[in-house]
């Protein structure tokens, strides 16, 4: 094992290939603890561990808490729920014999009858040529004409269930037309849950595994005929409250709607423009209130200015933000800059069911805890310790991620053509 603090010494020449090994060694000692790390990273996500604080996704939640880069985050829990499926890949990532880099290219076409195969290439060969090969093989194993797929016809048919009274909408696209539908849910998704404003769309991301949400924000761009709006504009509210002077007062209700409870009407109160129509005990209208306070243009400039994006740990977006009053406007709160926070709709709503709790601190600082009572931090620390790697991977043997590899060139058409025609007789 070097020593790193002699390797920059003069009086500690090492020789070249003595580091050579160690790196070699190291690489596998990684491999080993990354398939370990996307093993967990996969439970997680099936247990949906990431979901308590209403987090988009299990990719961001590892943006947030492990300090991952969001493509990378997403390609690793899909890396994470192939190797599920895969259990020889599994082995031999956790051997150390095979790096990430293959790993994530044979996921992208191996299921359970092929992954053999394909594991026996990626023990021969470096990992460019992996990558090469699985983007030939995913490209070749591509349904279309070509190989006796029809395309059925395009067909959709949207209801009003009885039942619920929710709308249920299903259809079938061509392919073209459904690669269309799911880019533009993929950029919907990103609109709703931007986090900066300069970032690029990953046009490389999956589609939403839940469509919904998407297809609203992509109803609420084309009825608006703009650009996604940073502010979610407020409905304005009739609410009909008995004979009381507080807007939470008894039989409070919507107009011609259900009764509200006090955490329901601080809700409306907070994402809507609402007047208050007061009623004496006969029902006769005795007052209508103006508009209730909602912060001015002047105001949401400077909220967005001051917090750019929702302001809850981990979350980061920068569409359809709501104004959040910390102390409630029914309970005598501000509409000042010092009681506000934006929020995006999720997370407001989460707040106001009780997952987390936030405490203004004075001079527009804010927290945000646990209802357990456990700050929630903004940047989680991580750390590592070499040694501890080395000590917990001491088994994989200092060559193990080092190809059998002659040094041959890839011929694609050939090798895609050899491997699909062997798996098709195997079928």
């Amino acid at each position: 094992m070097i020593d790193m603090a002699e390797l920059g010494s003069e009086a500690g020449r090492i020789e070249t290939g003595e580091i050579e090994s160690e790196i070699c060694a190291l690489a596998g000692q990684i491999a080993a603890a990354s398939a370990q790390y996307l093993i967990l990273v996969g439970e997680f996500d099936v247990r949906r561990g990431w979901a308590g604080w209403e987090v988009c996704s299990c990719a961001h939640w590892l943006s947030w808490r492990a300090g991952v880069d969001l493509h990378t985050a997403r390609e690793q829990v899909r890396v994470a729920k192939a190797m599920r499926e895969l259990p020889l890949i599994t082995s031999a990532y956790l051997s150390g014999t095979v790096s990430y880099s293959k790993v994530r290219a044979m996921t992208r076409v191996a299921t359970a009858a092929n992954e053999a195969s394909l594991l026996q290439k990626a023990l021969d060969a470096p990992a460019a040529h992996v990558e090469r090969l699985c983007r030939g093989l995913k490209k070749a194993m591509r349904p279309s004409r070509r190989n006796g797929v029809d395309v059925d016809p395009c067909v959709g048919r949207w209801r009003w269930d009885e039942q619920d009274g929710s709308l249920v909408i299903s259809a079938r696209l061509r392919p073209e037309d459904g690669k269309r539908l799911l880019a533009a849910l993929t950029r919907a998704e990103y609109e709703r849950t931007r986090t900066d404003d300069d970032a690029v769309a990953d046009r490389a991301a999956p589609a939403p595994a839940d469509p919904v949400p998407a297809m609203i924000a992509m109803a609420e761009m084309v009825c608006d005929a703009v650009k996604s709006p940073v502010v979610s504009p407020a409905a304005e509210v009739l609410v009909h409250v008995g004979d009381s002077e507080e807007a939470g007062g008894d039989h409070a209700h919507f107009d011609d709607g259900p009764g509200l409870d006090d955490e329901t009407l601080a809700q409306v109160l907070c994402s809507a423009v609402m007047r208050t129509v007061g009623h004496g005990r006969l029902g006769k209208t005795v007052r209508w209130s103006t508009t209730s306070s909602s912060p001015c243009r002047t105001q949401m400039r400077q909220l967005i200015i001051r917090d750019r994006c929702c302001t809850v740990p981990g979350c980061g977006r920068t569409r359809f933000l709501h104004a959040h009053h910390v102390t409630y406007r029914s309970r005598g709160g501000e509409t000042s800059l010092d009681n506000l926070v934006l929020l995006c709709g999720e997370h407001h709503r989460a707040l106001h069911d009780g997952y987390f709790v936030i405490e203004a601190l004075g001079d527009q600082r804010f927290s945000f805890f646990h209802p357990s009572g456990a700050k929630v931090l903004h940047a989680p620390a991580t750390a590592g310790d070499a040694e501890d790697l080395r000590r917990r991977h001491s088994e994989v043997e200092r060559d193990a991620i080092v190809p059998d590899w002659g040094g041959e060139g890839l011929d694609l058409s050939y090798a895609t053509d050899v491997l699909i025609t062997n798996w098709q007789q195997a079928a």
